[in-house]
Formats: C-alpha cells, structure tokens, sequence
C-alpha cells in the first residue's frame, strides 16, 4: 500500500467500526491539527475527538510517533485510535487509548529509553509497540479492540 494512502485507510476503517456502532463519525479535513475524526453518539450527546495513526503493512517497529504526542492535550474526551492493517480481506487491529494515557506512557518510555544508554541522543521519534516490548503489552491489553474506552454508548 502506498505510504500516503496509509493514514487515510485507518481513518476510514476506524469511521466504520463506529458508524457500525450507530455513532456519526465524521473525518476531519487534512489541516485540522490533532483530529482526524469527530465521533457523536446523537441518542446520548456523547462525544469523541480522535487522532487515528495506522501501522503500515512492511512496519516492524510499532506505531511511530512523536514528541508531539507525549504533550498533554487540552482537547476534552480526546483519544487515539492506533490502526494495525493486517492485509487486504482482513480485520485490522485497534488500539483506542486516551490521549492523556498515552501521552504519560511515551513520555515515560522514552525517559526510561535514555537513561539506559548514555551514548544515546535524544530523538523526537516516540514508538508505541504492543507486539516486542513488553511494558507497553501489558499496556496496550485493556485497549486492544475495546472501543467501549470511547465512552460512546
């Protein structure tokens, strides 16, 4: 798949899992900063802003991130919906986590990544990978799939 059709696959597999809920899900256009979809659940007035980041089929290090996505954000219900693509005709892999959960665990992480080195640099690269590091496995469990963390129904 194309890396700049990538991104655009995940926001519109993750608008689909929750118009399949009954929740309005709206892309965002490309210039809004820090959400790709609006998501309603018009019964209830429930609400979800949603920054979708999706792994590539060929990616072998996890969700690449920011710095910018260790910040703190101001955003209410504000959540991150990591896409995992597994192939043409299969289900991808969700994992929807608060956006201030993840925020404390990158910066975390990428703490704990420095101090075990002392010839590392410091980079603005942050990796969310549930599949080969294990604190963010244990991490990721209680999000993986479980789009009940939206708040949304």
């Amino acid at each position: 798949m194309k890396k700049n059709i990538v991104g655009v696959a995940g926001e519109y597999f993750v608008a689909a899992e929750l118009s399949q809920m009954g929740i309005v899900a709206t892309l965002t256009l490309k210039n809004t900063p820090k959400i790709d979809i609006l998501a309603t659940n018009l019964e209830n007035g429930s609400y979800a802003n949603i920054q979708v980041k999706t792994m590539s089929l060929d990616n072998n290090i996890g969700w690449r991130l920011s710095q910018k996505d260790e910040e703190l954000s101001k955003i209410k219900n504000h959540f991150y919906v990591l896409v995992n693509l597994k192939g043409v005709g299969m289900i991808p892999e969700y994992y929807i986590i608060p956006q201030q959960k993840l925020a404390a665990l990158l910066y975390k992480d990428h703490r704990q990544w420095l101090a075990g080195n002392s010839k590392r640099k410091d980079t603005t690269m942050r990796v969310f990978d549930p599949y080969r590091r294990e604190p963010q496995r244990k991490f990721g469990e209680k999000y993986k799939n479980n789009w009940a963390v939206l708040n949304l129904l």
